[in-house]
């Protein structure tokens, strides 16, 4: 009887996954798995209190898996399917010493590459750009009292906002025109070497 009802779990997981691929918010079942254990990781190896550098070297792999803008933000789809954003750790260790983080409030519908927000140090303010159009559904509360997480953890809990996207094809679309992690690393490198110059 329990065996049975594993193989009805393991159909009805299934089945449930292929729905949300179809809604367009995930590219494929690997994508969709990739995100969720992405998350499970993070959880698990906060509560179990990894050290903050290993937890970094684990997580770089997953950078991977997000896509970026050329304004220095990272987006990931949440299994809610939400667009989760924040700094890269390009932008948060050029913001060195963040000390204030302001975001449009929950509720507020953005559009494509508009300010959503700004993060402040002691000599340099720095707009952020929503990489989707949508409506902001949650800001992470936790940036309010300690805005040096971005510095310390930009893919993790110092993300910054979720933004529930206007619908699927509208999403299909603007995702398309975001970098993957080689090319907005190869984006930067050209930055830096201008800078270099």
């Amino acid at each position: 009887m329990s065996e049975w009802r594993t193989v009805s779990v393991r159909q009805e997981l299934i089945e449930e996954i292929e729905k949300i691929i179809k809604t367009g918010l995930y590219r494929s079942v690997s994508e969709f798995v990739s995100e969720a254990i992405r998350l499970r990781l993070e959880e698990l190896m906060r509560t179990r209190g990894i050290p903050e550098e290993r937890r970094k070297e684990v997580l770089a792999k997953v950078q991977e898996q997000l896509l970026y803008s050329p304004k220095h933000v990272w987006s990931q789809i949440t299994p809610e399917g939400n667009v989760r954003i924040g700094l890269t750790d390009y932008a948060a260790r050029h913001l060195k010493g963040i000390a204030h983080v302001m975001t449009e409030p929950v509720g507020k519908e953005v559009k494509k590459m508009e300010p959503i927000g700004m993060v402040e140090t002691w000599m340099f303010i720095f707009d952020i750009y929503a990489p989707v159009s949508g409506k902001i559904v949650k800001v992470n509360e936790a940036l309010k009292a300690e805005p040096h997480l971005i510095n310390e953890d930009p893919y993790g809990e110092g993300w910054i906002l979720e933004i529930k996207p206007k619908n699927s094809l509208v999403l299909e679309e603007e995702l398309k025109d975001l970098l993957t992690a080689r090319e907005y690393n190869k984006w930067v490198s050209k930055i830096e070497g201008r800078l270099r110059e």
